[in-house]
């Protein structure tokens, strides 16, 4: 020591202070960057894992969506067939009630009959 203190001026402590500081921080540096390394290793594997689940639950509930919108839609299909047969019917019944109406005898009377009431009940 006394050799570098003399070859440094009387500068060797200082230097050797700096020194085992410089090498504390290099240690504390390599110990933060190899934490910090293997924490942003394993949060990346977490949020991977959990945008692959994001997405496979998203593509769950689209195929969800588009099965209940297609089973809604072919409920609708058919209900709409049922109304236009039911529809139809009506039209029929109204023809033949107006058919039978036009044949009737006393369709001229200022009041109504027992029969055009019936034409009439029946549509109802």
């Amino acid at each position: 020591m006394k050799w570098l203190d003399a070859l440094t001026g009387g500068y060797a402590s200082l230097i050797l202070y700096g020194l085992a500081a410089l090498a504390v921080v290099a240690v504390l540096g390599y110990t933060y960057h190899a934490g910090y390394s293997r924490a942003d290793a394993a949060w990346s594997l977490k949020y991977d894992q959990r945008e692959v689940a994001i997405t496979k639950a998203t593509n769950a509930e689209i195929s969800r969506i588009r099965q209940a919108n297609a089973q809604a839609k072919a409920i609708e299909a058919k209900r709409l067939n049922e109304l236009a047969a039911d529809n139809a019917a009506l039209e029929q019944q109204i023809k033949e009630k107006s058919d039978e109406a036009d044949a009737d005898p006393d369709r001229d009377r200022p009041a109504l009959s027992n029969d055009s009431r019936l034409r009439i009940d029946a549509i109802h």
